[in-house]
């Protein structure tokens, strides 16, 4: 008599234990591509911020050349283009400005360099851009 009633209640049991578990998949799915997007947009974000980076430091080298006292003014007040070197960082674009301000320290003609460096790396929806900016300024022999 009970045996009746109980009739297909096992596979309207399994139907919706294969409707929530099917559920929790596509959640678990959704999670894991969100977690590789999140991490692609990382690298390509941390790749770009150090070949900005690096695209500072390499015009600093040319403005303040090792074994000078004085800084080179004739590296700057250009835009240097780094695009074959920026390819170490899987990255397609390095550009770096560099603009000379001139100042009067202590009655001493002086400079300022204002350098702008932008890396872009990634491709397509991935794409990522970042921009750093360094001022320097020459130093007075009597420091």
């Amino acid at each position: 008599m009970f045996y009746s009633r109980q009739r297909g209640s096992a596979l309207v049991v399994s139907l919706f234990i294969i409707t929530v578990m099917g559920a929790f998949a596509a959640a678990m799915i959704r999670i894991d591509w969100s977690a590789q997007d999140t991490t692609t947009r990382e690298v390509f974000s941390t790749r770009a911020w150090y070949a900005a980076h690096s695209g500072n430091e390499i015009v600093l080298s040319k403005l303040f050349p090792l074994g000078q006292t004085t800084s080179a003014p004739q590296a700057c007040d250009q835009t240097y283009d780094f695009n074959q070197q920026v390819e170490l960082f899987s990255c397609q674009t390095l550009q770096v400005s560099c603009k000379t301000h001139s100042y009067k320290e202590n009655g001493q003609p002086a400079n300022k360099y204002q350098l702008e460096s932008t890396a872009t790396c990634g491709s397509g929806q991935f794409t990522t851009t970042r921009t750093q900016e360094v001022w320097a300024k020459d130093l007075n022999n009597n420091e």
